[in-house]
């Protein structure tokens, strides 16, 4: 199958539990390869309140691999404190230099320390490692892709050791441009409905797929039955999403639109951005559309282009939650997890946080949305303690 059309061409699972069932993903062709990026301690820069550098510095990763070639359809997850990705083998060279484009972005203009790298498929399954794909669709222009297989968790663990094999991107040795077109973060976050926004991650533990896949059924259907559907417990909802008019707010998104390009520059972006928001309000304030956009609907379409919940080979789900939903799902998964069935982390924030790609206003935007105060990148610090017990 043409490169091109790889993963465009994949049929969209029917329904999130659908899209989850790993007996309906594809292997990625051998030549792809996986592209794994993230914060190093990151969770030192989240404690030292760098929350919303670290989630602006994963989504600009995700970006500059996105405008490589618009013409293909690339499958990305954005994990919190870092994004994964399958490119194409024609795509790999300059992604080395968008990714150090990145680097050098993630450096220069929020002071962190980006590692990336990216490993070939056919290495990866010559060692037993399953990397698959499936995808849903969120719309008739936006689809969500999900991963599958231990390949893609042996291509993060290769690369964050540095092993031999894997072609590690550094600053320095080579070209490093990135185009960031696309990247927006121009929303104010999302305050609880309940008490808290959960970040959830939860990894089936068993030897056995089948086991693992009923296992993620049991845990979609407990959150039902503890915080209803998922209209229920979606973390944004169209009437409580606000533009920003906060400089410090926006710094993020003028610094990675404007970067390299000089005080001037970033000042000008600044005032347009501002400028662009003044009408944004009036637009969503009289529910008016344009001949191009329909402002009426497209909060609406937020909503339903954000991903709340996803899947890795683990279940990520970002809740609007009550303490007393909290506690009875964290005892469920306590008996399931004594049980040897998961491993679970989760983390409570005061808000949500949206940060967004957006090709076109007028239906191709993507919308991250993570805990304010680091919630995946803190809920996965306690999957791992958890995971660490098992192998003790």
């Amino acid at each position: 199958m043409a490169d091109s059309g790889f993963y465009r061409d994949l049929p969209a699972a029917p329904s999130f539990a659908a899209a989850i069932d790993t007996r309906h993903h594809v292997d990625l062709p051998d030549d792809w390869w996986v592209v794994i990026a993230d914060i190093v301690d990151s969770t030192r820069a989240i404690a030292d309140g760098a929350y919303k550098k670290v989630n602006t510095v994963g989504v600009a990763c995700i970006a500059a691999i996105a405008n490589l070639d618009r013409s293909i359809e690339l499958p990305f997850l954005f994990g919190g404190d870092g994004a994964t990705f399958a490119i194409p083998e024609r795509l790999c060279a300059p992604a080395v230099i968008a990714l150090r484009g990145a680097q050098q972005l993630a450096a220069d203009s929020f002071g962190l320390h980006l590692r990336a790298g990216l490993i070939r498929v056919g290495e990866l399954r010559a060692a037993g490692h399953w990397v698959r794909v499936g995808k849903l669709a969120l719309s008739e222009q936006i689809n969500q892709p999900f991963f599958s297989g231990r390949g893609w968790e042996e291509a993060e663990r290769r690369i964050k050791r540095g092993d031999p094999g894997v072609q590690h991107v550094r600053l320095g040795e080579g070209p490093a441009s990135a185009s960031f077109e696309g990247f927006e973060c121009r929303w104010q976050n999302v305050p609880s409905f309940r008490d808290v926004k959960l970040a959830l991650i939860v990894v089936a533990t068993a030897l056995d797929p089948a086991l693992n896949q009923a296992t993620y059924a049991r845990v979609l259907a407990r959150i039902g039955e503890i915080f209803g559907d998922p209209g229920s417990h979606h973390p944004l909802h169209a009437g409580a999403l606000q533009l920003s008019f906060s400089p410090l707010h926006l710094a993020g998104e003028t610094r990675v639109r404007s970067a390299g390009r000089g005080f001037l520059a970033g000042l000008a972006y600044a005032c347009r951005l501002l400028l662009q928001n003044v009408a944004g309000w009036w637009l969503f304030r009289h529910d008016l559309d344009t001949a191009s956009v329909a402002w009426s609907r497209y909060r609406d379409d937020l909503v339903r282009h954000s991903d709340f919940r996803k899947f890795d080979g683990a279940l990520r789900m970002l809740l609007d939650a009550g303490e007393a939903q909290i506690a009875e799902l964290a005892a469920w998964l306590d008996a399931e997890r004594a049980a040897g069935n998961l491993a679970w982390g989760m983390h409570r924030s005061r808000e949500a946080l949206i940060t967004c790609l957006v090709e076109s206003h007028a239906g191709k935007h993507l919308h991250f949305v993570d805990g304010s105060d680091g919630g995946y990148a803190l809920a996965a610090r306690q999957l791992k303690a958890q995971l660490g017990e098992r192998r003790a």
